[in-house]
């Protein structure tokens, strides 16, 4: 469980590096004065549909490959696949600009409704982290490590997917004089750096999944 707990938290941390438009609505909506922890709330579910959506589909990919002579190709096929398509979206992400995610105006009703379908939709679009997390969690379904392991690691998966919501809506719950000048430092960090380290992080383990593959041709 350790060796795949090490492999798999450089990903879950560039799933949170992923996320600095949500991570700048979140602090938008929680500075709001219109229901904002309502909304959040309903965003965060949108959202944990999202991570455990993505979570199912790659645990039963990794999950579906046995150690058997053809499934070791099926394997090596999908690292090769997977692999190259990191490579080339982190060479993507280095040079796209970061879309600003904000709400449009203040409203005073209560949108439980709309934000939960924003945090599905603002989730299901936000590619670098869908990808980062798939890979996660097709590593711990092909991990030869005890179901209530994997189902932890799964759990973790989920967690950090969750992280750039969580974070600041329990930072604003528990300390909520000192969390603005926090969250606006975390902010700043991520609209300006994250984008290199989650660039890094494609890359490394689009080559470690590639190497992986094309190791079986060879």
């Amino acid at each position: 469980m350790l060796s795949t707990l090490i492999k798999i938290i450089p990903l879950d941390l560039a799933v949170v590096l992923g996320s600095p438009g949500i991570l700048a609505l979140v602090i938008i909506v929680l500075g709001s004065r219109n229901h904002p922890k309502a909304h959040i709330f309903s965003f965060l579910l949108g959202a944990l549909f999202t991570g455990i959506g993505i979570t199912i589909l790659g645990f039963v990919l990794g999950n579906s490959i046995d150690t058997g002579i053809k499934q070791n190709l099926a394997e090596s096929i999908i690292d090769i696949a997977l692999g190259l398509f990191l490579i080339i979206y982190g060479i993507k992400i280095l040079f796209s600009r970061e879309r600003e995610t904000s709400p449009r105006k203040e409203e005073d009703a209560l949108k439980i409704f709309k934000w939960f379908a924003i945090g599905l939709i603002v989730t299901v679009t936000n590619f670098d982290s869908l990808f980062l997390s798939f890979t996660a969690s097709k590593e711990v379904g092909a991990a030869d490590i005890m179901t209530l392991a994997k189902w932890i690691l799964l759990l973790v998966n989920i967690f950090f997917f969750t992280l750039p919501i969580t974070s600041p809506l329990f930072l604003k719950l528990i300390f909520p004089k000192v969390s603005e000048p926090i969250l606006a430092k975390i902010n700043g960090f991520m609209i300006k750096y994250s984008r290199y380290i989650v660039f890094a992080m494609f890359i490394i383990f689009g080559v470690y999944l590639l190497y992986r593959g094309l190791k079986f041709f060879i």
